[in-house]
């Protein structure tokens, strides 16, 4: 089977979980014999052409659709949002000719995707990566932020080409990460499928809870992009409450002005010297590994969530793993219960008692999701991709 995963953005330096959750599962489908590309724009990654892992990635210029735009704009956009067109990717996926194209970005994207599985008669799939059916109001907003106030002459265009905007209605299947996306379409009759995110749990290679040694500090560590939806503030705010705490932040800066506002309150507080970066580390990498390896308890205190995958590779490293009861990661760690503390997002009160209790019951709760971490294999999400496929 041809296999065409499209997506906005694939730099390996600046990750973010949906390119983890494409990569993987492209990977998996290679390993079981199909033939797979992926076609993404060059935010983040100026090669137009490279192969990786045997796996061939064609990328192409996006345009912005606002006026005016200026190199600082375009550089926001390429990190978060943008809504771009994108030239040429149309043509390549209808001279490749791929069985199924399976697409991982909304609006103008998924919709030429839809236009061009039309002409070439292939099925077309879309994953919902980003929660969509659980945004709070101010988070969508803070989306539109950057383009507020411009022209959008893309919607001149959008007219002019009579674009349905019937995304995700209009594919032959949705592929939810998040239950609630699954539950909603499924309900409305749509060919759904509820997919979680998986693990390499072999590459982590947890051995249960870490003892603290960092001068008499429990490490904290958060892996997720720096942005407002992670909540990264409430990990600062408790380094204020606690002295026997530092924070570890992983994961590419999606909205510098946050990053800005996390240092400033660290400066407050006078607790700038437990608060340290990482930046962006790439998936599978010997420095994400150690990063892991190096904590002493995972936290995620998202707004939103879809899933989660980090939490898959906390469990997998045998971390504690203490995170907000919201979307499909509170189900996620729901399920596996002796794994995880849950707190409800935003409740400081709530976070302070989840952590210390995984503080104190660090060796059964890493044991326990070592255990958990195995179900989540990308081959089995592999096979049950396909057959989806099939069924479209």
């Amino acid at each position: 089977m041809k296999i065409a995963h499209v997506l906005r953005r694939l730099s390996f330096k600046d990750w973010g979980g949906t390119e983890q959750v494409v990569w993987n599962i492209a990977v998996a489908q290679a390993k079981a014999g199909h033939d797979v590309r992926l076609f993404a724009t060059t935010a983040l990654c100026g090669n137009l052409r490279e192969t990786v892992s045997g796996l061939e990635i064609f990328r192409f210029r996006p345009v912005y659709p606002w006026f005016p735009m200026t190199a600082k704009l375009s550089a926001e956009l390429d990190r978060k949002g943008g809504n771009p067109f994108v030239p040429g990717l149309g043509r390549a996926l209808e001279e490749w000719r791929p069985d199924v194209i399976h697409c991982h970005a909304m609006a103008r994207i998924a919709e030429l995707c839809l236009r061009t599985a039309a002409k070439i008669g292939a099925k077309c799939a879309i994953s919902l990566h980003g929660g969509g059916a659980n945004v709070p109001l101010a988070e969508a907003k803070s989306l539109k932020a950057p383009t507020r106030g411009l022209f959008p002459w893309g919607k001149i265009l959008d007219v002019a080409m009579r674009w349905t905007r019937r995304v995700p209605e209009d594919f032959d299947g949705i592929v939810c990460v998040g239950e609630d996306e699954y539950q909603a379409f499924k309900s409305r009759g749509f060919n759904a499928i509820y997919l979680p995110n998986g693990v390499d749990s072999s590459l982590f290679a947890g051995e249960g809870a870490r003892k603290t040694r960092h001068g008499g500090l429990t490490r904290l560590l958060c892996v997720a992009r720096i942005d407002r939806q992670k909540n990264q503030m409430m990990l600062v705010e408790a380094l204020g409450r606690r002295r026997d705490i530092e924070v570890r932040l992983v994961g590419p800066v999606t909205q510098p002005d946050y990053k800005t506002e996390l240092e400033k309150r660290a400066e407050e507080l006078g607790v700038s010297q437990r608060l340290s970066f990482a930046g962006s580390l790439a998936p599978a990498s010997k420095e994400l590994v150690n990063e892991y390896r190096n904590s002493d308890v995972f936290v995620l205190p998202s707004r939103h969530e879809p899933f989660g995958i980090v939490v898959l590779e906390a469990w997998a490293s045998g971390l504690p793993v203490v995170a907000s009861d919201v979307g499909g990661l509170g189900r996620l760690c729901s399920a596996h219960p002796g794994a995880a503390v849950l707190f409800r997002a935003g409740d400081e009160k709530g976070f302070d008692e989840a952590l210390e209790k995984a503080m104190k019951n660090g060796d059964s709760l890493g044991a326990a999701g070592l255990g958990a971490s195995r179900q989540y294999d990308w081959g089995v999400l592999s096979a049950k991709l396909e057959a989806f496929y099939l069924s479209m």
